[in-house]
Parts: C-alpha cells; sequence; structure tokens
C-alpha cells in the first residue's frame, strides 16, 4: 500500500501507511491526531499529530478524495 503524505503540527512533511492507523481522533481546530498501530512508551498507542480535520484525513487515508 502507499504511504500517504501529511503535514505535521511543525510543518514536516510526514508519511504513514494506512495499514498501521489504529484509530483518527480531533485534537482542536484543524489538527488531528492518527494512532498507530504499535505500542510507544506506556503501552499506549504512538500518536501522530497532523494537519486537518477528522474527516479530511480519513478520507486520504482511506484513498477516496476529498469533498
Amino acid at each position: 500500500m502507499a504511504m500517504i503524505g501529511f503535514k505535521n503540527t511543525h510543518n514536516q512533511d510526514v508519511y504513514v501507511n494506512p495499514a498501521q492507523v489504529l484509530y483518527v481522533t480531533p485534537f482542536e481546530d484543524g489538527v488531528s491526531i492518527i494512532a498507530f498501530a504499535m505500542a510507544g512508551s506506556g503501552g499506549k498507542p504512538v500518536p501522530l499529530y497532523v494537519r486537518g480535520g477528522v474527516d479530511a484525513v480519513q478520507q486520504r487515508l482511506n484513498g477516496k478524495p476529498a469533498r
């Protein structure tokens, strides 16, 4: 599966493999958290803060064009 590009909250390019995404949740206006299906410290999912609303991020991860 292809990697999907996003901008993180520091305006850096980050790439995500959709097969490794556990869930996407809102953080604040225009920022979403992508949680990966791997444990970080404390046994919690590794988070990645990206620019974009939850719906837009999920659509990109699912390969559907944004409306």
